[in-house]
């Protein structure tokens, strides 16, 4: 019986001994699985000393497949929360983050860290954002192309969805400001069989660079088409494309690729969060190759502890929230920029760096740099 009340006192998602952490699983996508192994390597370092408070860290989590993965991913959310009695909500990138956000805040529920700058919430309790917004980000390559590197004319090839098309938008529109002319686009599916006749059709334009607003897979058949044209071509990659695992092809045609990256090189800088990251992932996965995707998991895993851990032993959604809120000047070993929250800012980074893809490595072309 009174195992039962004090059950029935706890808030949602929080037993005696577990918090419940919703999340996806496996998507047969490099890029979630990635993301989703790196908040893992932060659960089971969690559990194995301790927990928080004394509670394990309970991850349940559904998958989704190929076919209207947007519904699925949302449909999956609203299964955690209102059938699983999940606490949190963590990741759910890529557009489906828009609906999931809104759902979240209709419901009280928080929502953080989904893998996607589409979500641009502010000022909102239940959301925390991570990475440089794809406003600042396109500014910022787009002015560095033009004024550090006297681009006058761009293309792009993008996905057929809110992603791709607003990089589209956006090397169009910012082309007056810049003084660089906008050639034209390329709309490729996200799962394509070849880029040929989209990248042929640029070709035919003589951008300058062409601007891959792309997932992986179509970036691959990109490059490929890149190569049999034999065109010589300068490409830049947009959003989270800009990652070695995505574009080192045979006969390294991705070479020069000009990118924003988020954070240092997961395999071989020196700062000491990115040291722990290596240690803790060989220590709980071994052989399993560092990349920026489970970093991603990784340090935001660790922005979530830090937070269950000032919300204190009577864990409730709200004072978490208020305990994330408190978080200023946080030190995450230099994979980001001193991190700040308050009650009117739950995004984690505004920065990230301008660089470039040499022998295999993106390497930084400038410091941190604020769009």
């Amino acid at each position: 019986m009174f195992t039962s009340l004090l059950m029935i006192m706890l808030a949602q998602g929080v037993t005696p001994d577990s918090i419940i952490i919703g999340m996806e699983g496996p998507a047969n996508s490099f890029s979630v699985d990635e993301e989703n192994l790196g908040m893992h390597l932060v659960v089971s370092h969690v559990n194995e000393g301790g927990g928080i408070h004394g509670r394990q860290l309970q991850v349940v989590s559904y998958s989704r497949g190929r076919d209207n993965p947007v519904k699925q991913a949302v449909d999956n959310a609203r299964r955690l929360v209102e059938e699983d009695d999940a606490f949190l909500l963590f990741n759910f990138g890529g557009p489906a983050a828009v609906q999931i956000g809104a759902y979240a805040m209709e419901n009280n529920v928080p929502y953080l860290f989904p893998h996607t700058a589409l979500l641009t919430v502010d000022g909102d309790r239940h959301v925390f954002t991570s990475f440089p917004r794809y406003a600042g980000e396109s500014r910022a390559m787009l002015k560095y192309l033009a004024t550090e590197r006297n681009v006058n004319s761009i293309g792009v090839i993008h996905a057929p969805n809110i992603y791709g098309d607003y990089f589209r938008q956006r090397a169009e529109s910012l082309a007056d400001e810049y003084g660089y002319q906008f050639v034209g686009a390329e709309s490729l599916p996200n799962n394509p069989s070849t880029a040929a006749g989209q990248m042929e059709r640029l070709a035919a334009l003589s951008p300058d660079v062409v601007l891959m607003a792309l997932y992986p897979a179509g970036a691959r058949k990109a490059i490929e088409a890149k190569a049999a044209l034999e065109w010589d071509v300068r490409l830049v990659s947009a959003g989270p494309l800009t990652d070695e695992q995505y574009l080192n092809v045979v006969g390294g045609e991705a070479e020069g690729t000009i990118g924003f990256c988020h954070y240092p090189d997961p395999n071989h800088s020196e700062v000491p969060g990115i040291s722990r990251y290596r240690s803790l992932l060989e220590e709980y996965y071994p052989a399993h190759q560092a990349n920026r995707y489970s970093l991603y998991g990784y340090i935001f895993g660790q922005l979530i502890v830090e937070g269950l851990r000032r919300a204190g032993e009577d864990l409730t959604q709200q004072r978490f929230l208020d305990a994330m809120e408190s978080i200023s000047n946080w030190d995450s070993g230099g994979i980001l920029p001193p991190v700040d929250f308050s009650a009117t800012d739950h995004h984690a980074q505004e920065a990230g760096f301008i660089c470039e893809l040499q022998d295999g490595r993106f390497e930084p072309l400038s410091g941190w740099t604020t769009p």
